[in-house]
């Protein structure tokens, strides 16, 4: 077997498994098959063994679903993952001082991904989605990510997916996501005014590493109609300062200025 084939191979393989989505969680051979553009004999070898090492099992009706090796997997990945561990404690009090659901979010393959969402201890709230993908350029955790971008990186993001409307308020323009990118900047967080969907508000703010990189964004999510009329952005602000200063963002600056004082 060539090595060329084998790489063929695990590629067709992850395409599979990367096809189930929270729309789509069981699909039946035809479905996967004509999706991906396989032969259905072609799909029948790969799910053999994707199903034999537990990646994908059997459903009703001869339909597949995602197996319980994928959940262990990802359980290995939230335990381990340090900007998760960092964020919870302040993702935990944002939601409980708000009222309003906390999200943690980062950036992968030009989108937003939701690692993390705590509700508020009410029973009507915004409801989020863990593991659930958005577009950046209509979302509060999106222009919070890509806001220190280069522009290239913004101009690759946007070719790629695009800036479709989803509201009235939707940025559709390039230009018009720069000026908010700006203003992201200048004030330290973003909004999402009914951009994404109509009726919805939500605050993000960036999280930094210790080399200054945004690697992560939180936010509170809401109905627009209680955004109105109280101010979520210095909670937003403060919470994302405390878990970027848990990843190190300021610590070494901090220290070094406290060197400087003891050697004066």
């Amino acid at each position: 077997m060539s090595g060329d084939y084998q790489v063929r191979a695990l590629a067709r393989g992850l395409a599979i498994l990367t096809s189930f989505t929270l729309t789509h969680p069981e699909q039946s051979l035809t479905a996967i098959s004509t999706r991906l553009g396989l032969a259905k004999g072609t799909a029948v070898r790969l799910l053999t063994v994707l199903e034999e090492h537990g990646f994908v099992e059997r459903a009703a009706s001869e339909r597949y679903r995602l197996g319980v090796r994928l959940f262990e997997l990802g359980s290995i990945y939230e335990q381990t993952f340090s900007i998760e561990q960092a964020a919870r404690p302040a993702l935990e009090l944002l939601a409980r001082e708000c009222q309003q659901t906390a999200n943690l979010g980062i950036l992968n393959q030009g989108q937003v991904v939701h690692i993390a969402v705590v509700p508020p201890q009410r029973p009507i709230h915004f409801a989020g989605q863990l593991g659930a993908r958005e577009l950046v350029h209509c979302t509060g955790l999106g222009k919070a990510l890509i806001a220190d971008l280069a522009p290239e990186a913004v101009a690759a993001i946007v070719a790629e997916h695009g800036l479709p409307s989803r509201t009235p308020k939707t940025i559709t323009t390039v230009d018009a996501l720069h000026d908010r990118l700006a203003v992201v900047r200048e004030h330290g967080y973003a909004t999402d005014d009914e951009e994404s969907f109509s009726g919805l508000t939500c605050v993000a703010a960036p999280i930094r590493d210790a080399t200054g990189t945004t690697v992560a964004a939180l936010s509170v999510s809401g109905t627009t109609a209680e955004f109105e009329t109280t101010d979520y952005a210095p909670a937003v602000l403060a919470a994302a300062s405390t878990v970027s200063h848990r990843l190190g963002y300021g610590v070494r600056a901090g220290n070094e200025q406290r060197a400087t004082s003891n050697e004066q």
